[in-house]
């Protein structure tokens, strides 16, 4: 047999004949070849295609379950936490309704107010959770003091702000361009935390906030001296609706959030925090500036 033919060909021929082909047949033969090669090579393309969507498939498949999974946990969770300050509003309306003494109704008031805040909290945060899900990263050039100094006004409201000290230093010897909506929603949960979980027993309560801007990366420090986080909580910190003790404020949605939204400006996030003692998170994130 002429060599040079497709080796399975060769093998196909021989379970009918030994003898060599006649050379008449040798052009016929030799397009046969050709289009066995054909065939092998088409049929390796779409076995690497297969094994390659395969594996994206694959890929696929174990995210959605991810996505099932928080789904089911931000159903549950979701709905329990948004009846509990409403539950709460409409018990206290009853007993206001109910209530002849008029001293008595500031103190409900009060009451009001905080279950009411407690809601318009949760619903930001799934505003947020929402909008980083779906939204494209939309770069702009940002003021990262501006930004920091908008976060504290617009949470001002949170007890125990006005009070805490602010050291803010920014050095930004270049343009930064990120995403407006994304950065702030950062600088909000992690500014919220060190208001909110200060010590009630010293005066002295600070949050620290450093930040630098190079062309490649956006670096945030924020420090405080406040509570601090137990060692064995400090992994599941970042874990959807996750709350270090049942008296913990938020929605437990916060730094879920946080580390979503970094991971989409792909940026990362690490904390240190020693109990009783303070926090301290770094952030770091791309300058999406183009040369």
């Amino acid at each position: 047999m002429k060599k040079g033919y497709n080796k399975l060909l060769q093998r196909q021929i021989k379970k009918y004949t030994e003898e060599d082909i006649p050379d008449h047949m040798n052009e016929l033969m030799s397009s046969i070849s050709q289009a066995y090669d054909y065939y092998e090579r088409d049929q390796a393309l779409v076995e690497r295609v297969m094994d390659i969507s395969s594996k994206e498939l694959l890929s696929a498949n174990e995210e959605l379950k991810k996505i099932n999974t928080e789904m089911d946990r931000f159903v549950y969770s979701t709905s329990h936490d948004l009846r509990a300050p409403l539950l709460s509003i409409l018990g206290l309306l009853n007993i206001i309704e109910k209530e002849n003494e008029q001293y008595d109704l500031k103190g409900y008031l009060q009451l009001l107010r905080d279950s009411t805040v407690k809601l318009d909290r949760f619903i930001s945060d799934i505003i947020d959770y929402s909008r980083n899900s779906r939204l494209e990263v939309l770069a702009t050039e940002l003021d990262i003091t501006e930004l920091i100094k908008e976060s504290f006004q617009h949470l001002n409201y949170l007890p125990g702000c006005s009070s805490l000290l602010k050291l803010v230093n920014v050095d930004a010897p270049v343009k930064y361009f990120g995403d407006e909506r994304r950065i702030s929603i950062v600088l909000n949960n992690l500014i919220s935390n060190s208001i909110k979980y200060q010590k009630k027993d010293i005066a002295d309560s600070f949050v620290n906030i450093e930040a630098s801007v190079s062309k490649d990366y956006l670096v945030i420090e924020i420090e405080d001296n406040g509570l601090g986080i137990d060692t064995p909580y400090l992994k599941k910190i970042f874990d959807m609706f996750y709350r270090a003790n049942p008296d913990a404020k938020g929605s437990g949605l916060g730094l879920y959030i946080v580390q979503e939204t970094i991971e989409k400006l792909n940026g990362n996030i690490n904390v240190e925090s020693t109990f009783g003692e303070g926090t301290r998170f770094t952030v770091k994130i791309p300058n999406l500036l183009k040369e």
